[in-house]
């Protein structure tokens, strides 16, 4: 079987083609610019779900009129147009309606609540223990008994409120050298940390033992060291 290589790199398309390439990316890269700059763009982790899925739809109509040459530009810039209307009319309802708030843009959700996960509003399994762990990490954050409240805002954004230093209690570790030693087996009599859910209470030695918040039968000793700012 022979390989087509000129097929592969340059399609059915003449070389002239790369002209019409030449002409259709900054058009169409400066028609989404425009746009979004319509549309009072804020940073990427402060766009909604709504807005993220705007901006995806907008790339996916310029990248397409860029280099299918059945895609004419007039097509794309409809798209636009059409894409700015349905934004502006979704602002409006926002501004008007609670509902179509929640609906759009989501809301405020809690993640951790005294030092524990909130397993009840939210599934821990979805979270990702690693992301989760490392985005509280680069709030200086060393366990969850430092933490009173964490909110995962309609944005993406996390905000963390802290126990005040002589509120902080015994926590999940979460530095990685601490949380992998996480064991389904209790070695000896001391606090313990649910690894999934951060529930912390005294444990006995025993080769198994569950939490009763989320039935995970992983656990880590607990520590309860102040936040260092």
């Amino acid at each position: 079987m022979e390989i087509d290589w000129h097929r592969i790199f340059f399609s059915d398309h003449p070389y002239t083609f790369f002209i019409e390439i030449l002409i259709r990316t900054p058009l169409m890269f400066l028609a989404a610019v425009i746009i979004l700059r319509l549309t009072g763009k804020r940073g990427v982790q402060q766009l909604s779900i709504f807005e993220m899925v705007m901006i995806i739809t907008l790339g996916s109509a310029a990248g397409d009129s860029m280099f299918y040459e059945d895609v004419g530009l007039f097509h794309a810039l409809a798209v636009f147009i059409i894409i700015l209307g349905l934004y502006q009319l979704v602002v409006v309802l926002v501004a008007r309606s609670e509902k179509a708030e929640k609906l759009l843009e989501g809301e405020p959700q809690y993640i951790i609540r005294e030092g524990k996960l909130c397993i009840e509003e939210i599934n821990g399994d979805e979270l990702g223990s690693d992301e989760f762990f490392g985005e509280l990490r680069g709030y200086s954050i060393e366990h969850l008994g430092q933490l009173r409240y964490v909110i995962l805002e309609d944005t993406g954004k996390l905000s963390p409120f802290y126990y005040s230093d002589e509120e902080v209690k015994p926590g999940l570790p979460i530095l990685p050298d601490e949380f992998c030693k996480k064991s389904s087996r209790i070695e000896h009599a001391c606090l313990y940390s649910c690894a999934r859910c951060g529930n912390t209470k005294n444990q006995e030695p025993t080769d198994s033992a569950i939490c009763e918040l989320c039935k995970n039968n992983e656990w880590v000793q607990a520590i309860d060291r102040k936040r260092i700012t």
